[in-house]
């Protein structure tokens, strides 16, 4: 009897531990970065014609030990274009207990079964969600994985459960198809935003908007630049007078950024997030 009690005891052990391990779970997730609320909009589908973030939105994880979210942003609507050419959308805030939201946010994900166990689905479009603490600033939680490779709801559930405290309601006019085709840049002018890694890989846009100060004189027409043997811009202490700015793209959604190509002062070109480049002669006469 005794040997039965000891080897029923050894296997609900050896269960308890192998469920438990490291092994029974899904890939770690990293920890969300922390940055500035004004660097979090609503993404939409269409191209629609409004200023970029002036700051780099925060790359998406588990949400760290040391930030107390207030309020939780959710997104609805964009995804038709009303009959004035414009796109409606809406950011949601609610508020209150947000403590199981965020036990439920990062809870681990789980391993992955083998395709034959799990059923047929189509997956939805994810949750657009950032949470924002009382000092202003803001980062986008990651949702964990089940075992059939479906985000787990209920953290979700659980912010939708909270009071809904405001609602600001967008409406940005989609860029016109002829526009569309040949445009790449916005007409309100943002400061770039100066990094330290060069930039590689990146896919530029083909128009400019030029600036004389942060007033929009013109567009040109295409243009193409590389930038890919440029040297890194020396120390400036020159602000530009006239600039011109395009886009770049490094994926999507979050990851289209503009770049800025000084004119005068110290005539550099400025990716978004990354470190200054000395623009060519060559590139400086594209513009004259």
């Amino acid at each position: 009897m005794a040997r039965r009690w000891l080897v029923g005891a050894m296997l609900v052990a050896i269960i308890a531990v192998s469920c438990g391990s490291p092994t029974s779970l899904g890939p770690a997730r990293p920890v969300a970065e922390i940055g500035s609320a004004d660097a979090f909009r609503c993404q939409v589908p269409q191209q629609v014609d409004r200023p970029t973030p002036a700051v780099d939105r925060p790359i998406p994880g588990t949400i760290p030990d040391d930030f107390v979210p207030v309020t939780a942003v959710m997104c609805e609507g964009g995804d038709t274009v009303e009959s004035d050419g414009t796109v409606v959308y809406r950011e949601l805030r609610r508020a209150g207990d947000l403590s199981t939201a965020i036990r439920l946010l990062n809870e681990p994900s789980e391993r992955a079964l083998t395709v034959d166990l799990c059923p047929t689905y189509s997956i939805a479009e994810p949750e657009q969600l950032w949470l924002e603490d009382a000092q202003g600033r803001a980062m986008e939680p990651s949702v964990p994985i089940g075992e059939c490779g479906l985000p787990k709801q209920e953290g979700i559930d659980a912010i939708r459960a909270l009071e809904s405290v405001e609602v600001v309601e967008y409406r940005d006019p989609v860029l016109e198809r002829p526009r569309l085709s040949v445009s790449s840049c916005s007409p309100h002018y943002a400061d770039p935003v100066v990094g330290t890694d060069r930039a590689s890989g990146l896919t530029i846009g083909y128009t400019y908007c030029l600036f004389d100060g942060t007033v929009n004189v013109g567009v040109t027409d295409e243009i193409g630049i590389s930038i890919e043997n440029l040297p890194p811009a020396g120390p400036c202490s020159i602000s530009a007078t006239r600039t011109a700015t395009t886009t770049y793209a490094t994926g999507w959604p979050s990851n289209i950024r503009n770049l800025t190509v000084e004119l005068d002062g110290c005539r550099r070109v400025v990716p978004d997030g990354h470190a200054p480049l000395q623009a060519s002669n060559e590139i400086l006469s594209e513009f004259q």
